[in-house]
């Protein structure tokens, strides 16, 4: 009887602990809107300001930038874009990246990166959207020791990013 009530003890506690960790990943949906341009993150994103994006959103292990390109500013710096796949290909041009790597899901393209600053390496996920007369690049990042933790995540935010 001893044993029988202290293995029903452990299995709550084991349930207890489970319930807590899952609850504790599962984190409330937190939109972020720039322009026309609003992506779902969750509330452990806070955004800030940096010099060059229209929208600079962090986490404790993943950074979402956002750059908005009009059509006009980009005609206007010498650039005959005529499409979306267009605007990528400049982009992988800029980034030195093999046009092999773009890549098309749902309504916009990406390709994946690394770059290793000041001694870590981190892994950049570029997105790139069409929509309201501009041009959006989108980026993911994270430390590449944790992209494999956070990829179905980050693709999950990128889906979610719609243009009015």
């Amino acid at each position: 009887m001893r044993k029988r009530v202290k293995n029903s003890i452990l299995i709550i506690m084991v349930f207890v602990l489970c319930m807590t960790s899952l609850t504790a990943c599962s984190k409330d949906p937190k939109n972020f809107t720039c322009g026309n341009l609003t992506v779902t993150l969750n509330k452990t994103f806070k955004e800030s300001s940096h010099n060059g994006f229209d929208l600079y959103v962090s986490s404790d292990n993943v950074i979402f930038s956002v750059v908005e390109e009009s059509e006009e500013n980009l005609e206007f710096s010498g650039y005959t874009i005529s499409n979306l796949k267009g605007y990528c290909e400049e982009i992988l041009l800029l980034n030195n990246v093999s046009s092999d790597e773009l890549k098309q899901r749902n309504n916009y393209y990406y390709f994946i990166n690394k770059k290793t600053i000041s001694g870590a390496s981190y892994t950049y996920v570029h997105c790139m959207f069409y929509g309201s007369g501009s041009y959006w690049i989108c980026e993911f990042v994270c430390k590449t020791k944790n992209y494999d933790k956070y990829k179905d995540r980050i693709f999950k935010w990128a889906d979610s990013i719609t243009i009015q």
